[in-house]
């Protein structure tokens, strides 16, 4: 099992949390303080809050299997054209 964030499934919830708050810009607020996210060696602490997110559950590696079937599939399909040509070449020549 693993978390999902966007497209990418990562094995653990820290790997997900550490690339969502990686990715936060940023800002400063109408007092010019600057607002950004910091990591204290456990927690991500952002406007001196701790934050604990949530993420769906995805199954680890799903996408990698799916580009394996997809590229076994393509492999026999172009290795079954490839024959066919093949053999109507030779079948033009004799």
């Amino acid at each position: 099992m693993g978390y999902q964030v966007g497209r990418i499934c990562y094995r653990t919830e820290k790997e997900a949390t550490d690339v969502v708050m990686s990715q936060v810009i940023p800002s400063f607020d109408k007092d010019g303080n600057l607002n950004l996210p910091q990591y204290n060696g456990r927690d991500w602490v952002y406007r001196q809050q701790a934050v604990k997110m949530s993420f769906p559950y995805c199954k680890y590696g799903e996408y990698a299997e799916f580009g394996a079937y997809a590229g076994k599939t393509l492999a026999g399909a172009s290795a079954i054209v490839f024959a066919i040509i093949v053999l109507l070449k030779a079948i033009k020549i004799i």
